[in-house]
C-alpha cells in the first residue's frame, strides 16, 4: 500500500487533540479500558465539548495487540488509548483531510512492508452452533439502541469479536452501531 497514500495527508492524533483544546478549552476527553487480557487492549474514548456535559458528542474505539510493533511491546495500552482518542476526535469534527490518523496509516505502512504477512492472532473456525449464535447477536446489535447494552455484548463476546459473520466481524458491527447511535 505504500505509494498508494501519502502520510503527509493525515493528521496526527496530537494535532487533533491540540485543535480540540483550542476550540473547546472547557471540554473533556474520557477514556476507559473495555478489554485487557494481557495480550490485547480495547479502549473507548468519549469527547465532551463542555466538562459539565453528561452526554458525549462522540466516541471512538481502538484495539492494540501487545508486541504487534516495537512500541506496543512496552506501551500497547498507551498506544491504544491515543488511538481511541484520535478516532473519537475524527468521529467529531477533527478528521482533517482524511479520517484515519497518521499513526493508523503508519501502522498500515509497517504491516504492508512486513514480509512475514502473518496474522497477529489466529481467527478461530466457528462451529455451526457458534455461527448461529453470532448471527443472532448481529441481529441483536442492529436492534439495540443503548450503548451500554452494546458494551455488554462487547465484553461478553470478547473471544468472538474478530469472527467473520455475514461478511463483517462482531467488532465492526458493534463499532458501526455505536457510531449510528452517537
Amino acid at each position: 500500500m505504500a505509494g498508494r497514500f501519502n502520510l503527509e495527508d493525515y493528521d496526527t492524533v496530537e494535532s487533533r487533540i491540540k485543535k480540540f483544546w483550542e476550540q473547546f478549552p472547557n471540554g473533556r476527553i474520557h477514556t476507559q479500558i473495555m478489554h485487557n487480557d494481557g495480550s490485547r487492549f480495547i479502549v473507548q474514548a468519549w469527547v465532551y465539548t463542555d466538562r459539565e456535559d453528561d452526554r458525549s458528542v462522540t466516541s471512538g474505539m481502538a484495539e492494540e495487540i501487545v508486541g504487534s510493533s516495537m512500541v506496543t511491546k512496552t506501551s500497547a495500552l498507551e498506544v491504544c488509548e491515543t488511538s481511541a482518542i484520535g478516532r473519537a476526535l475524527a468521529n467529531f469534527i477533527f478528521s482533517g483531510n482524511k479520517r484515519p490518523s497518521r499513526e493508523e496509516m503508519e501502522k498500515v505502512e509497517r504491516y504492508e512492508n512486513n514480509t512475514r504477512k502473518t496474522p497477529l492472532y489466529a481467527v478461530r473456525t466457528l462451529t455451526p452452533e457458534e455461527l448461529e449464535r453470532l448471527e443472532k447477536i448481529l441481529d441483536i446489535i442492529q436492534e439495540t439502541n443503548e450503548v451500554d447494552a452494546l458494551r455488554k455484548i462487547w465484553a461478553d463476546e470478547k473471544d468472538f469479536l474478530d469472527s467473520k459473520v455475514r461478511g463483517t466481524t462482531i467488532k465492526d458491527a458493534l463499532n458501526k452501531r455505536v457510531q449510528e447511535l452517537s
